[in-house]
């Protein structure tokens, strides 16, 4: 089993309190460096963009629940130079990269992380694998500024469609352009409204569109531009994994034309829908003379760890209550009882056993777990001691 760090990087209001975000980084700081004392193989940094307090004014507010700020980290690539810095070893990750807008959009994105692999690659005396997780962004809020909204009356009619064609679309660039390829917007792959599907998710307008568009529609594109390669170039990706951040069969097919992709998995994904998963890339990378692996399919996994078992179970009870709180409306949570069992959570002989492949959370050995200890909590040094337990009583006894 295969043990790395999923941080927030958030600065989170607690009982009235928060730290601010020199701390909250000094925090998460500290944490890497033990995270690598004790083996983790990659930290993964949670990556956000603009106040989240501040969208809570605006008409585009996405997560009213959440007090503090959600996610300081705005540019995973300055704070991987830092760390690499201050480690000897430990792998780099991103959950997740928005390559939609936050980040300036696929183009920008691929620029950035083709010069990110060359200088790993041929600058760094200790490279590091880059994992480099990419979907559309946390939330709609962090897109809307880069003009990703409806730009005509009938995008506006087709929105719930383009939304998802959009990523897509960036998908592609960012994935073509990072694979060496020369690239013009008119190389990329079309998409169409189908009349069955607006039939069937807006049937109350179905007829009037019918007089308004002629089915298939075509989706405009987002991006239009001429022939593009990226410079330098880059000749091996052997320290690059992209990682998908998406639950799209559509872009797991468009993706997997361009890469050999991973998948990121969130830690609430029942574990039948988790094997699933692994059967179905099992057979799509045989068909493309690929070899998968359940390590390639990193999960979020919230511990909640303590010597005093009660102490642990209240902790989850509380960040839960949070986090439930936070994700209302921006995605589709389970209940409070189904994630408590889909955690870690105990002393560390109940948590040896939840790891066990006979738990009902059925994990593997072969399973990347990124375990996610800080969520919701101020103190540092709290959270140093349970990454600290659970090492000493957990993984080393695995």
């Amino acid at each position: 089993m295969i043990f790395d760090l999923f941080h927030s990087i958030s600065d989170p209001v607690v009982a009235g309190k928060s730290i601010g975000p020199v701390r909250s980084f000094q925090q998460f700081l500290s944490q890497v460096n033990l995270a690598e004392e004790f083996g983790f193989d990659t930290v993964w940094l949670a990556e956000s963009h603009f106040s989240s307090e501040v969208q809570k004014k605006t008409s585009v507010a996405t997560i009213p629940g959440y007090h503090g700020e959600v996610g300081l980290n705005s540019d995973s690539f300055q704070w991987f130079d830092l760390i690499r810095n201050n480690t000897r070893k430990i792998n780099l990750g991103t959950g997740i990269h928005n390559i939609v807008g936050g980040s300036g959009g696929p183009i920008a994105s691929a620029d950035r992380v083709n010069t990110l692999h060359f200088i790993n690659s041929q600058f760094c005396e200790t490279s590091r694998i880059l994992r480099l997780g990419v979907a559309a962004g946390r939330f709609p809020y962090q897109n809307t500024a880069f003009g990703i909204t409806p730009r005509t009356s009938s995008e506006e009619d087709f929105w719930f469609f383009i939304k998802r064609t959009i990523f897509l679309e960036a998908l592609e660039i960012f994935l073509r352009l990072l694979g060496g390829e020369t690239l013009t917007s008119n190389d990329l792959q079309r998409h169409d409204v189908t009349h069955d599907e607006a039939a069937k998710r807006y049937p109350d307008k179905i007829d009037s569109w019918k007089r308004k568009y002629a089915f298939p529609w075509p989706i405009p594109r987002r991006w239009d531009f001429e022939a593009l390669k990226l410079t330098p170039e880059n000749r091996t990706f052997d320290k690059l994994r992209i990682v998908l951040g998406s639950a799209d069969p559509e872009a797991l097919a468009i993706g997997s034309r361009f890469w050999d992709l991973d998948l990121f998995n969130l830690s609430f994904t029942p574990p039948e829908e988790i094997n699933r998963l692994h059967e179905k890339l099992t057979t799509l990378n045989h068909e493309k003379g690929r070899t998968w692996h359940r390590s390639r399919l990193p999960r979020t996994v919230m511990v909640f760890i303590d010597p005093d078992r009660n102490k642990a179970t209240a902790l989850a009870h509380f960040v839960l209550d949070t986090y439930i709180e936070a994700m209302r409306g921006t995605a589709a949570v389970p209940d409070k009882e189904v994630l408590l069992k889909r955690a870690l959570v105990g002393d560390a002989m109940e948590i040896r056993d939840q790891l066990h492949p006979e738990n009902p959370r059925k994990f593997n050995a072969d399973d990347r777990l990124m375990l996610w200890f800080e969520f919701n909590q101020l103190d540092g040094k709290a959270i140093e001691s349970q990454m600290r337990y659970f090492h000493e009583q957990v993984a080393s006894k695995l």
